[in-house]
């Protein structure tokens, strides 16, 4: 019998070896829950709808959206995406500089994040005074890596757990943004590291903001500046230490989700784009198709879809107004009020002419800074808006002008029929410019045929970008029709209606008119039926009537046609006379109506020269009626003294043009 050895091998009290024992059996367990449990689904962005491949988080990865950081959009990515992560520790990043955080955070649920989430709020060094900052912190900062181990450095004290995730806002700070070469060494720097200690960063940078001290930006130029610096080349180098690149971009008013690349383990995706809508829940989700529009109505282009701001005269004395409606006093409060709404529907309302280019201001204003998703709907209250008024508005940014005489249920129809409609029509650049070629010249009646030409080109140059209608009416006289006749029974009210006659044909030129209203328009003009003077009649619009102008203008230069400027001035002043009349449409047409009585050639010497021509007409008369004629006073005789001399149209027993052989 082997007597008993002291050899610890064999005696069963190596110190540890239970402890050892334990630790292997711990290992083995975990070892095999992990393979009879279910894999666990990849982190990934809470945009619903996308594939997968589009939106997975890889750990140990970096990844970078381009954004317009505090914007609703941004806001829902972010905060979404991280209470949606699985991971152990979840971190997300706010930048001091957008909005308030705080108020933020309760805008979107503080209460109900998870435990494991945690909310830092990182100020960057721009946003420090510079004056308590010394001239060699400011050298330290431009120094490459500088900013980004200030940053990491900030955030050590929150945990970097292997396997975490953080979602940081407003990361162009965490970089030397505009220095392309160290740009891309902080990022290969950043990309190592994250690997090493299996961290993924979700970066969410861009410049682009929504306002700059509470004062809303223009928001084409926002979309402009957001693309140019998410296509930048100097930033490719950054970019591949990126395991995925997008944006998050609107784009006329719609909100588009483009990935430029986005790596997802053994699958690539690049160049692909979504449009996104919001849910009632706030989230965002990729736009439903055709055949699954029905079944998600709750899919919004942007959050407050259906907010509506109205002015009070735009509701007038409704009854019943639904109380989700958010009635204001004025223009300037609809638009104070709508200053950062996205989707929401504005209703204004048209009064009278003189609140018009307040309106065109207000329209213009609301479409540039609140993009192409928001409903400017105008509403006619107490005067009728005319058509080249009309067609302003809509080039302003109008989505629909309500006639005064629409029910308020049916105007709450035409406003459903605008939801999740974007407005496309070009918005121009200056309301100033737009207004002015919409309102017509101080210019009615007769002009020569030199003046006619010149007049109606530069009211077609001028209303190009509005696309106004306009008609040249073109009359072919009977035989035995005097052109003194003839114009004689021309009698238009209305500012830029002017007409002129060569030696075969009286033109009528009708500003602003459609096609379809020219037949009205020259019953109201003549005095007698346009059958009883003209054999013919030709209507000339659209692209016909600059031509026509131009065979007109070159015909006069070769044979200069008379003058009637003379006969016809005291036609000239009823015609004044019943325009000062009608009701102003907008102060600004009523001083130019005002100027030109004073400054206008054609109108100033009509009116002056018009007992002149009396004079002239009573030598043609009988003795008796002679002695009785008015006879101008001291004044206007002074008055027509001082203008120059011009040449007249003696009258004629004749006709003034050749008798065409029948």
């Amino acid at each position: 019998m082997r007597p008993a050895t002291s050899d610890p091998r064999h005696s069963g009290q190596r110190p540890g070896n239970a402890a050892s024992s334990v630790s292997t059996l711990r290992a083995l367990g975990a070892g095999f829950r992990r393979l009879v449990a279910p894999s666990k689904a990849p982190d990934r962005l809470a945009l619903d709808g996308l594939p997968e491949s589009w939106a997975t988080l890889a750990p140990g990865s970096v990844y970078l959206v381009y954004g317009i950081a505090g914007t609703p959009a941004a806001d829902a990515l972010l905060f979404e995406s991280a209470r949606d992560c699985a991971a152990r520790s979840v971190t997300l990043v706010l930048s001091a500089t957008r909005g308030a955080p705080l108020a933020r955070l309760h805008a979107k649920g503080g209460g109900d994040l998870p435990a494991r989430l945690n909310v830092v709020t990182l100020r960057p060094r721009e946003s420090a005074s510079d004056a308590a900052v010394g001239s060699a912190q400011t050298d330290a900062a431009a120094r490459p890596l500088a900013r980004l181990y200030g940053a990491l450095r900030a955030l050590k004290p929150f945990g970097f757990r292997r396997g975490s995730v953080f979602f940081v806002e407003g990361a162009e700070h965490w970089f030397s943004w505009d220095r392309p070469d160290d740009l891309a060494y902080e990022g290969r720097v950043l990309a190592d590291w994250c690997e090493t200690r299996n961290i993924t960063l979700v970066l969410l940078a861009g410049r682009a903001a929504a306002s700059t001290n509470d004062l809303p930006l223009d928001s084409e130029a926002i979309e402009e500046q957001l693309e140019q610096e998410a296509r930048d080349p100097e930033r490719d180098a950054f970019h591949t230490s990126c395991q995925g690149v997008a944006r998050l971009q609107p784009t006329h008013g719609e909100l588009l989700w483009h990935v430029d690349f986005w790596r997802s383990r053994a699958a690539l995706a690049a160049g692909e784009v979504r449009a996104l809508r919001f849910t009632n829940a706030g989230r965002l989700m990729v736009a439903p198709e055709e055949t699954e529009a029905c079944r998600r109505a709750d899919a919004r282009i942007a959050r407050d879809e259906m907010r509506v701001i109205a002015t009070r005269k735009a509701v007038g004395d409704e009854p019943w107004v639904p109380a989700e409606w958010e009635i204001v006093d004025g223009l300037q409060a609809a638009l104070k009020a709508s200053l950062g709404a996205r989707a929401a529907s504005v209703v204004l309302d048209y009064s009278g002419g003189d609140q018009l280019e307040t309106l065109c201001e207000t329209i213009h204003t609301l479409r540039r800074t609140c993009g192409r998703a928001l409903k400017i709907v105008l509403v006619e209250r107490g005067q009728v808006l005319r058509h080249q008024f009309e067609l302003l508005v809509l080039n302003l940014g109008a989505n629909l002008v309500i006639g005064r005489d629409v029910p308020f249920s049916r105007m709450q129809s035409l406003m459903q029929s605008l939801r999740g409609q974007l407005n496309a029509r070009p918005v121009a650049a200056d309301y100033r410019a737009a207004l002015a070629a919409a309102l017509s010249d101080a210019v009615c009646g007769y002009l020569p045929v030199a003046r006619f030409t010149d007049h109606v080109s530069n009211v077609l140059g001028r209303g190009l970008s509005l696309n106004l209608p306009h008609v040249l009416v073109k009359l072919l006289l009977k035989p035995e029709v005097a052109h003194a006749d003839a114009l004689r029974q021309c009698r238009p009210v209305r500012n830029g209606d002017v007409f002129t006659a060569d030696g075969a044909y009286l033109y009528v030129f009708l500003f602003a008119c459609r096609l379809a209203d020219a037949q009205g328009s020259l019953a109201r003009i003549f005095q007698v039926p346009v059958e009883s003077l003209a054999q013919s009649r030709q209507l000339i619009a659209g692209e016909q009537l600059l031509p026509e102008i131009e065979r007109l203008r070159i015909e006069e230069r070769r044979v200069p046609n008379v003058d009637f400027s003379d006969l016809f001035g005291a036609v000239a002043v009823a015609v004044a006379q019943d325009a000062s009349q009608r009701p102003v449409e907008t102060p600004t047409e009523s001083r130019q109506e005002t100027a030109a009585e004073a400054t206008t050639p054609g109108v100033t010497e009509h009116i002056a020269q018009a007992p002149s021509a009396s004079a002239v007409n009573s030598h043609s008369l009988p003795s008796d009626e002679a002695n009785h004629a008015p006879q101008p006073d001291a004044a206007t005789e002074h008055a027509a003294a001082q203008l120059p001399r011009r040449r007249r149209a003696e009258p004629a027993a004749m006709p003034l043009r050749k008798q065409e052989a029948l």
